[in-house]
């Protein structure tokens, strides 16, 4: 499994290319998704992240989207304003604050999902189940990768 460094740097810039390619379009479809939904993409975003997080904080959100504490703030108050999620309190430590979806804001993650498995579904008919299980596996090991090297370069920024 050994490869020289030039077939290695010809791999890496080939799953930029595609990454950067996957994320524009997967943008631009959940945009024209969205045009008629009463959140933005970012907002589905956050919605989505608070919805598949115990315990989420601002801090975690800011640090998972990788944007600003205040722009989070920002975004988190629009979605309080529409009744879309709630802030809990830890007792323990009134200084933590948990956010959670209200019902109306599950309403609209689980509303919006349907509109984006809708939209993918096709996927599905190109690879077989071995081939998606396998695609799942290689991406799950690269995340698992970036954000060790993620981690890596905050830690030695400090």
């Amino acid at each position: 499994m050994d490869m020289d460094r030039k077939q290695l740097e010809q791999h890496i810039d080939l799953y930029t290319q595609r990454a950067i390619s996957i994320s524009i379009s997967m943008q631009s479809i959940q945009k024209n998704i969205s045009k008629d939904s009463s959140v933005t993409p970012d907002q589905f975003n956050l919605l989505n992240v608070i919805n598949t997080t115990d315990h989420c904080t601002a801090s975690f959100l800011a640090k998972a989207l990788n944007v600003k504490k205040s722009s989070i703030t920002a975004i988190v108050n629009r979605l309080t304003d529409k009744e879309l999620i709630k802030r809990e309190y830890n007792e323990k430590d009134k200084r933590v604050v948990w956010l959670e979806l209200t019902e109306k804001g599950e309403h609209i993650v689980l509303e919006e999902r349907q509109k984006i498995l809708a939209v993918l579904m096709p996927l599905g008919n190109k690879l077989t189940v071995k081939e998606l299980e396998e695609l799942n596996q290689y991406l799950s090991v690269i995340d698992t990768q970036l954000n060790n090297i993620k981690k890596d370069m905050v830690k030695n920024e400090i």
